[in-house]
């Protein structure tokens, strides 16, 4: 199948395109904002150099969340607006979901993403290994910040040196949290790979779930609502104290 993989839910802008398990073609740029009006221009450049056509996709992958707000809309809004020029399913795909999948199974291990909220509350999605792979619980918002991730890992009882050593042979945590959660659990080892999702992951694992007949939709993924505030405009034409 040849699937397309974005990514515009965090600090990054990216876009891949695939075919069964190679990756024709891909582009990753950093960036906080300018998703908006570099995604589409991207989605142009990695068809190109893969040789293909939009209209030759059998599927489009995007990441939902979690992640930035406005981040997340852009990326969904570019899958769906070239999804229904071309005739071809979107399918949504965790942020989280795909950073796990960048990381090799360790048995009897745990892993842990970590995401920047841009809060002080983190995203974090918790995974034990399987013999399929990764298999977690669902993203969520960690009320507490990091210094509550001992306590949802189960870490809590973990007393003095020797405990936090046994703990790290089997915690693994990955994303772009990684390094501050595991200096602020002492424990655990930070996962080997990249802190954003790899666009080529994206679409591979949405061309999975479209083979096993569970594509998920391409909605967005918001585990708290965002920041509003009215424009400064409308404030100036309030009656005092509306």
């Amino acid at each position: 199948m040849l699937i397309l993989g974005l990514d515009c839910a965090g600090s990054a802008c990216s876009a891949a395109v695939t075919e069964g398990d190679a990756t024709l073609a891909t582009c990753q740029e950093i960036m906080r904002r300018g998703q908006a009006e570099r995604i589409v221009p991207m989605m142009q450049e990695v068809l190109e150099t893969a040789g293909r056509s939009a209209e030759a996709l059998d599927a489009i992958g995007v990441t939902v969340g979690p992640g930035a707000f406005t981040g997340v809309r852009i990326g969904i809004a570019a899958a769906q607006g070239i999804g229904r020029a071309a005739g071809c399913p979107v399918i949504g795909v965790s942020v989280t979901e795909a950073l796990a999948a960048l990381v090799p199974v360790a048995p009897a291990s745990t892993l842990v993403v970590v995401l920047d909220s841009r809060r002080p509350d983190p995203f974090i999605e918790i995974f034990r290994a399987s013999e399929s792979g990764w298999q977690g619980d669902g993203p969520v918002a960690l009320s507490g910040g990091l210094a509550a991730l001992p306590d949802a890992l189960g870490l809590s009882d973990t007393k003095g040196p020797s405990g936090a050593d046994a703990q790290a042979d089997h915690l693994i945590v990955a994303g772009d949290l990684a390094e501050q959660a595991v200096a602020t659990m002492g424990a655990g080892r930070v996962a080997a790979v990249s802190a954003y999702p790899d666009p080529a992951r994206v679409a591979v694992l949405a061309a999975r779930m479209l083979s096993e007949g569970r594509p998920a939709p391409a909605v967005p993924l918001y585990l708290r609502a965002p920041d509003v505030s009215a424009p400064s405009r409308d404030r100036a034409r309030r009656p005092a104290g509306a």
